[in-house]
């Protein structure tokens, strides 16, 4: 089966996120579109295949500068979209329309930015490149209030880098990709094997500290998705796809020929129950789709490559950023 994808916008798209209610079923978009006078953000109801709200000026085009997600709020959940610009961190909440601009120098110009439940309050995360370390400072999602900050390992290398988070499921954790050779690592023996370089570190921002480590594979990204009462990442590895929890643990996996090489690109989504990927070469836009309880694939899906950013929403719905236009196909729903 062959996924027949449509325009659900025109212009050129640099990435794309996707994200639902607990349910799954209400889901919406939001991507950035880049014109002469720079990038906006936009967002879709994907139900109505509607755009929802004003355009988002002063947008980035860059992916690690912007979040999208579910969080907890005085009206209950609501997606939200933050991203820096212009020396400050806007918060704005898709459905409501309201935003907060969080203007403090500790705020300026943070290098990623991401989403988590910190202690039961929605929360923006950002994260400034102190190589080798990462400095994290988490601001309160809804009135801009500093709730806390710490510093992690991050590397002396600089691989492409996203806060990663699933949220509210995901609660305070978050990951990122990051560097696991430590110049000076003294809880590492001389006779030890070499670790791998890049890794995705596990990070509980409650705690203040990386809790795991895993091997980040070949893939541009590492999806973290709802599991079973919590959350599990999506890693690639040539030939397969692999679940594994936050501590590494392999929680199923499924074989994807399709995944090789510097190019490959992976989504995934909770959709009805089932953990669906789409993974492929983003060069070519070919996106295999998989349940990665079945052992054959559910479909494919073509758009018009290069790709700039892949997603699947919890309604089954997957999202193709391309020079071209924003392309989406139904993958799964009732009943597929």
């Amino acid at each position: 089966m062959v996924a027949r994808a449509e325009l659900l916008a025109q212009g050129s798209f640099e990435n794309v996120r996707a994200a639902g209610s607990a349910g799954g079923r209400a889901a919406t978009a939001c991507a950035s579109l880049v014109g002469d006078g720079g990038a906006v953000g936009l967002a879709w109801d994907l139900a109505r295949g509607a755009r929802v709200g004003d355009p988002l000026p002063g947008f980035p085009c860059d992916g690690e500068a912007w979040a999208f997600g579910v969080l907890p709020g005085p009206r209950g959940d609501s997606p939200v979209v933050a991203w820096a610009g212009g020396g400050r961190v806007h918060v704005h909440d898709v459905h409501g329309g309201g935003e907060v601009v969080i203007d403090e120098a500790e705020a300026s110009f943070p290098d990623m930015v991401g989403l988590a439940v910190h202690r039961g309050r929605g929360a923006v995360v950002t994260v400034f490149d102190r190589r080798p370390q990462a400095e994290i400072i988490l601001w309160d999602a809804r009135t801009g209030e500093r709730l806390a900050d710490f510093e992690t390992w991050s590397g002396y290398r600089r691989p492409d880098r996203r806060v990663l988070h699933a949220t509210p499921d995901s609660g305070p954790l978050i990951a990122l990709a990051c560097d696991a050779e430590r110049a000076c690592d003294a809880e590492r023996a001389e006779d030890a094997a070499p670790r791998r370089s890049a890794v995705v570190g596990v990070l509980d921002a409650e705690l203040g500290r990386q809790i795991a480590e895993l091997d980040r594979g070949p893939a541009r990204e590492a999806p973290m998705v709802p599991w079973e009462g919590g959350v599990a990442l999506v890693l690639a590895e040539p030939g397969r796809i692999v679940v594994r929890s936050p501590d590494g643990e392999e929680a199923a996996a499924v074989d994807a020929p399709e995944v090789a090489g510097a190019y490959a690109d992976v989504a995934a989504a909770r959709v009805d129950g089932r953990l669906l990927v789409a993974a492929g070469d983003f060069r070519e836009g070919a996106y295999t789709v998989r349940d990665v309880a079945r052992p054959e694939p559910l479909g494919r899906v073509e758009v018009p490559g290069p790709v700039g950013g892949a997603a699947l929403a919890p309604d089954g719905t997957f999202l193709a950023a391309t020079d071209t236009g924003l392309y989406r196909a139904r993958v799964s729903g009732p009943g597929t």
